[in-house]
């Protein structure tokens, strides 16, 4: 996983203090007053002369990523996602990546492995995989979607007629995002970044820092981790087949145990919850469903307590009202996600009203 990008500020946020490796007077600074990065390096090994030029970031945006993901007939798990630009932001959003998609979504096809008798043959593949990727991808209007799996991810950006003047620009919103799934939702990674202008495409006057210099490996992490993450909902669980409720809650159980180490719940509360989970996937390996059903409602009203309204939520998890409402125990977010996991099992092992079904 990359480093977060504002750690990478920091790091850069006066003169970075380099190396051995390092050659006299190279630097990166950063111009507080712009967001811009100064890069003073020597481009000739054979020179002292010193060559300046300047970079500038594309997270000068105000980013928030909303989820919407709902189950569909034949166990079709449906995620959508809405994107604001705060209204202070100095770049119009032209990149947004949902990460960490370990599956296929649904629709996907692979990659042509670059074999073919001819070039009928070859056209004909790419021109199916590109017909597939624009199938399983919902997008906006003059968005286009791309499924990167080398990455695992589904990832927009305005086409190329509208790349200039598209985007989402500071106050807008945009929705249409998404695709399709059969695998159950976890909290995982999104990140998006913004369009710098004509004048300030990045570029050496020469051939750039020498590839030992130790400026040559802080500007490559300074560009690589050049986007603001946010968290997103992300098909992340597998559900088996043939369908088993207590392998299913053995995995929802191990996406849940990271949420700790991600600041998203409390450990305290990570225990009371795994507890009746553990239970309840006991009792399902005992084919004992009645007591299986008890312990994932007692779970779902512990998630009750925490945060109203789980199961009717309308994307809302970043507005200020629940902001203050979230209560250290558990993210809204995540609460919703195991929410919607747990009625998940319920689903499959017994039947449901339909007026509580999940709505997001």
């Amino acid at each position: 996983m990359r480093t977060s990008s504002r750690l990478v500020v920091g790091l850069v946020a006066t003169a970075i203090s380099l190396c051995a490796q390092a050659y006299p007077g190279e630097s990166i600074v950063r111009d507080p007053s712009t967001g811009n990065y100064t890069i003073t390096y020597r481009g000739d090994p054979n020179s002292p002369e010193l060559s300046q030029t300047v970079f500038v970031p594309s997270t000068k945006i105000d980013p928030t990523i909303r989820s919407s993901f709902r189950l569909g007939e034949r166990g079709v798990i449906m995620y959508r996602y809405t994107v604001s630009n705060g209204a202070a932001a100095k770049q119009a959003i032209v990149g947004v990546v949902i990460q960490q998609i370990a599956n296929p979504i649904l629709g996907e096809i692979l990659f042509p492995d670059g074999t073919f008798p001819n070039e009928v043959a070859e056209k004909a593949a790419y021109d199916a995989y590109n017909a597939a990727v624009k199938a399983a991808t919902a997008s906006p209007p003059n968005w286009d979607g791309d499924i990167t799996r080398r990455l695992s991810q589904v990832d927009w950006s305005p086409n190329a007629a509208t790349f200039n003047t598209g985007g989402i620009h500071a106050g807008r919103t945009l929705s249409g995002f998404g695709f399709n799934s059969l695998d159950l939702p976890g909290v995982g990674s999104s990140w998006m970044d913004g369009r710098i202008g004509e004048n300030e495409i990045f570029g050496f006057p020469d051939d750039g820092p020498l590839q030992d210099s130790a400026v040559f490996a802080e500007l490559n992490q300074l560009r690589d981790n050049d986007f603001v993450r946010r968290n997103a909902v992300v098909p992340t669980i597998a559900v088996p087949v043939p369908f088993d409720a207590a392998v299913l809650l053995d995995r929802i159980r191990t996406h849940v145990a990271t949420w700790p180490g991600k600041q998203l719940l409390d450990p305290a509360f990570a225990a009371q919850l795994d507890r009746y989970m553990v239970a309840a996937a006991e009792a399902y390996r005992l084919n004992n469903t009645k007591a299986g059903r008890e312990n994932i409602q007692t779970t779902r009203k512990l998630l009750a307590k925490e945060h109203h309204n789980l199961d009717h939520d309308e994307d809302d998890d970043d507005t200020e009202e629940h902001k203050t409402a979230t209560r250290l125990s558990i993210d809204r977010l995540a609460a919703r996600v195991l929410d919607f996991d747990l009625r998940y099992v319920l689903k499959r092992t017994g039947k449901e009203k339909d007026d509580d079904k999940h709505k997001d």
